[in-house]
């Protein structure tokens, strides 16, 4: 019951924890550059500071995405970690600045090369945070033009027929089967619909294939096959 009532919260505060959200990652931009520009001493109350700092600004950017879904979450999660080793790891790698040696090989860390990775390692955090945040509160961003309608867009600009609450508002016409307003051949296909559009005073309707309708009533159709427009119960149009 409390995780539920925290959820709708979060999401009734969408908009500030968005806004929120953008002032942080400002702010941890603004961390990192001066961690760039500084060696800190991670025996430091400077670095205590803005260690602290730095995780409570990821706490509010994982809560603005938390309820989002599992993938936003799963995609900021690896962005807040990579912004957290940019600002804080550079600080505790300058103590073993110099030559090192890695098996075979022979390397040498200095100042250019840790925040050349650090800049790296903020850059792509900051690109997976934003596109965690974009597929959590606007994924429409990420549509293509001219991406093909979903099915549930097409059909749900018709009202749904319902014949026990419709027929009491309708005249003293007489009511007949949707069935009788078709063909012999239509009616032995009729299993294979899950609704069919038909016309209902001057207003086109999702009726259900063994639903009764005003006699006048008129059924869609293709204008060159002539044959009646509804949905398939087995995922593909009819």
């Amino acid at each position: 019951m409390y995780m539920t009532y925290g959820v709708s919260w979060l999401r009734i505060n969408d908009k500030s924890f968005l806004k929120f959200t953008v002032a942080s990652l400002l702010l941890l931009s603004f961390i990192h550059i001066c961690v760039s520009m500084t060696i800190i001493d991670v025996n430091s109350t400077t670095f205590d500071f803005l260690h602290i700092i730095t995780i409570l600004i990821l706490i509010i950017v994982f809560l603005s995405i938390m309820s989002k879904g599992i993938v936003p979450i799963a995609i900021s999660c690896l962005g807040l970690v990579l912004l957290y080793g940019s600002t804080v790891i550079p600080s505790i790698v300058f103590n073993s600045q110099g030559t090192f040696y890695y098996k075979t090989s022979i390397g040498n860390l200095n100042f250019e090369a840790i925040n050349h990775g650090s800049h790296g390692f903020f850059l792509l955090g900051i690109a997976m945070v934003v596109f965690g945040i974009i597929i959590g509160y606007k994924p429409s961003i990420l549509y293509t033009r001219n991406r093909p309608i979903s099915a549930e867009n097409i059909w749900d600009k018709y009202p749904k027929w319902n014949e026990k609450l419709e027929l009491a508002n309708t005249n003293t016409e007489s009511l007949i089967g949707l069935p009788y307003l078709m063909t012999d051949t239509e009616k032995y296909l009729l299993w294979r619909y899950e609704f069919i559009l038909v016309f209902i005073y001057d207003t086109v309707y999702q009726v259900p294939t063994y639903s009764y309708v005003p006699i006048s009533s008129k059924i869609l159709r293709e204008s060159e096959s002539g044959k009646i427009i509804g949905l398939s119960k087995y995922g593909y149009f009819i």
